[in-house]
């Protein structure tokens, strides 16, 4: 029999909610020690509710809560003391941090605490709310995330476990890794990259247009394969916007 379990004062980030009667939400939060939690809100969508901080984004929490099973009950939110403060993305920056909670939401199971994850969509969300380019905050968190579930890229080495050479192609093979195309083969398709495209990933060198573009077919590839082929519906949003 599962026991009672109070938690007091966690750090933690809301990634979705939703009404859960007239008066109550459901709140799916991220926290550092205790990986994703549902937590109910009663009376959290009253105005005055004390609770009521709960259904705000990208906002650094104190989170108490007790109870066992898939749903806890949420009984105390603060802001956290040592949150800089920080304009909460807009725009496209705005779906894009709605596009990291959604892959956090698909990807994690809940009670299974990452705390570097959590230090990693920390960086990823001040990127996006500091001004500058977002698709290296986008790239590097995708990276982040595969790694921190065991599901990590390997962009130096091929399949038979020898250094990427710069100058030759290759066919990124999910769960097994590069594998050398022929001589003069070409990296058309969705899949095969240039030796020099794996390693600037690998890197981090997004101030390349070829990397940033790789990266992109790279790791939408390698996050649908995880997704088992069901749809983001960020994507869909941004298609929309595009």
């Amino acid at each position: 029999m599962n026991t009672v379990r109070r938690v007091e004062l966690a750090e933690a980030w809301v990634l979705h909610s939703r009404p859960f009667s007239e008066t109550s939400l459901i709140v799916e939060a991220f926290s550092r020690d205790f990986g994703r939690m549902g937590l109910v809100a009663r009376g959290g969508r009253r105005p005055r509710s004390r609770l009521a901080l709960a259904a705000l984004p990208f906002r650094l929490l104190l989170l108490s809560w007790t109870g066992r099973g898939e749903l806890a009950t949420l009984i105390a939110v603060e802001s956290a003391p040592h949150n800089s403060p920080m304009a909460p993305p807009a725009g496209e920056k705005l779906l894009a941090g709605m596009y990291l909670n959604e892959l956090l939401l698909r990807l994690t199971r809940r009670e299974d605490p990452h705390p570097e994850l959590f230090d990693h969509y920390t960086l990823a969300l001040g990127d996006l709310c500091a001004a500058g380019p977002m698709e290296p905050a986008l790239r590097r968190f995708e990276l982040d995330l595969l790694v921190s579930l065991g599901f990590g890229l390997n962009l130096e080495r091929d399949i038979e476990g020898r250094a990427l050479a710069p100058e030759a192609a290759y066919c990124y093979r999910m769960e097994q890794g590069a594998e050398a195309l022929p001589n003069g083969a070409r990296t058309g398709a969705a899949m095969n990259f240039s030796g020099a495209e794996l390693l600037g990933i690998a890197r981090g060198d997004w101030g390349s247009r070829d990397v940033r573009l790789a990266a992109s077919r790279l790791l939408r590839t390698a996050i649908d394969f995880y997704l088992e082929g069901k749809p983001l519906n960020t994507r869909k949003v941004f298609a929309a916007m595009q």
